[in-house]
Order: C-alpha cells, then structure tokens, then sequence
C-alpha cells in the first residue's frame, strides 16, 4: 500500500470511529431523555389519579358533614350520639369512610351555630336531553343561594336556575337506607322492612350504581332511624340517605349522559347543595 492510500486509510477509519462514537452518545441521549419523560409521565398519570381520588373523597366528606348537621337539626340539636341514634349511626359512617376527627367537630359546631330559620330549598333546571334536575340544598337565605347557583350555571352555560316548582312536582322525595342483597330472599326483605317500619322496599343498586341491594323506603326524614333499626338487627347498611325518586324518567343518548354527569358533579361540588337528583333513566 502506498504512502498516499494509507494515509487515506487511516483518516478514513479515524472519522467513522468519530462518527460511531457520536452516534452512540446521541442514542444514549435519546434513551436518557425517553427514560426522563417516561418517568415524568408515569408520575403525572399518578399525580392525576391521586387528585381525582381526593376529588371523590373531598365529595364523601362534604356529603357527610352534611349528614351530620342533618342528623343534630332533625333530632332536637341532640350532639351526643349517645342519646342521638341518628348521629351515632353517621359518625360510624364517618369513621369507615376516614373522616378527619376535625372535620366531624366542625360540623357539628356548624350545627349547634346554624340559625333556627335554616331550611331545605329546591331548585330546578332543565339538563341534557330536556331531563328535568332538581338541586337539594340546606340554606337560611333561598335568595342568596339561587343567585349563587346562577353564576355558577352560566359558567357552564346553564341558562336558569330557577326556584323549585313545577319540575318538583315530577318526584316524590323519600328517605332510604339499602343493605346488600346477597342471600337476602325478597320474603325476609319484605318481613325486614315491617320490623324496622319501612314503607316499601324494592330492588335496586346502591350508590356506587354496581352492588346489588334491597332499598328500604320511607319518610325523608326517617333514613337515620331505619340505618340505626337495620344496624340493631345486625345488617351493614351500605348507603342511606334522602333522595327524589323519579315518578317518569326519561332516556338519554351517551352525549347527553355524559354532560349530564359533569354538570351534576360540579353542582355537587358546591357549598350548600346536598344533592342532585334527575329523572334520566
């Protein structure tokens, strides 16, 4: 080999060592990077799922402070839950569900300091698909907390939200208490719902709309007591509560149903409001 051409050889071989060398750094840069923004990634999707799960849980205690000032006002302002069944019955609730132990004091100091003149008051709009919605909440000014409703419809492009009346009279409000329904035969449900001095009871799925449970009906206000008649007779309730049954319900599309969800959700996410209730089927 001449001089020239091994030259030539030499610097040809020193610029693919070179170029090797680079371009074994770049993909080692390329997998460093992808392995930093898979790792972000996964601790975003964590960071999502984490504030989605303290959404729901934020929702549960709201739902239960609310409980709690119920069970006090609806039972002669009675806080210690050993001459108050109702109330004992929703702090062991509390207790399953990981209330703050300051979280239930709070509530039941804003019972004792509520006004005397603190009420329920409806409200009603027209969602998704012409279904009729009614908002439950506790206030002691109706005026103050339907201009409060109203800004925050228009946020979401509700055009109304107007004081309970007509669509009302589209529900009846019953109080219930359910229990899984297991081996429980549909006679020993009937023959519960004598002894704890239900109305009715029906088929039906608890609040999570999977588990399958008998539902024991009554007066709005006598949920608690049949918790506490249920819990005496040794039976776990799994969700109690006051709602407003449908009398007609109506079908929607998937388009619908989800905006429906969202709006309810952020109406449930308000202070003041204890529940939405709506005759989609």
């Amino acid at each position: 080999m001449s001089v020239t051409n091994l030259v030539r050889y030499h610097s040809m071989i020193s610029r693919l060592s070179y170029l090797t060398t680079r371009s074994l750094l770049n993909i080692e840069s390329i997998n460093c990077d992808a392995r930093r923004h898979a790792g972000h990634a996964h601790w975003q999707n964590i960071a999502k799922t984490k504030s989605a799960n303290d959404q729901i849980k934020g929702r549960v205690i709201g739902k239960l402070s609310t409980k709690i000032v119920t069970a006090i006002r609806q039972n002669g302002n009675v806080i210690d839950p050993q001459y108050n069944a109702v109330l004992r019955a929703t702090l062991e609730e509390c207790r399953r569900n990981n209330m703050p132990k300051e979280t239930i004091d709070r509530s039941i100091k804003r019972a004792i300091a509520q006004k005397d003149n603190t009420k329920q008051a409806l409200f009603e709009f027209v969602g998704p698909g012409r279904v009729f919605c009614l908002i439950e909440a506790m206030t002691d000014n109706p005026k103050r907390t339907f201009n409060y409703l109203n800004r925050n419809a228009a946020k979401i492009g509700i055009p109304e939200v107007a004081k309970g009346g007509q669509i009302a009279e589209y529900f009846d409000q019953r109080g219930y208490a359910c229990v899984e329904k297991g081996t429980i035969t549909e006679e020993k449900a009937t023959e519960l719902a004598i002894e704890i001095n239900a109305e009715e009871v029906i088929e039906s799925f608890d609040d999570d709309g999977v588990r399958e449970v008998w539902k024991f009906l009554g007066p709005p206000a006598f949920y608690g007591q049949m918790k506490v008649n249920l819990t005496q007779l040794g039976y776990n309730v799994t969700s109690d509560g006051s709602e407003f049954i449908p009398k007609v319900t109506v079908p929607l599309n998937e388009r619908d149903k989800a905006m429906l969800k969202q709006i309810v959700a952020m109406f449930e996410d308000l202070d003041q409001v204890e529940g939405v209730h709506t005759n989609a089927a």
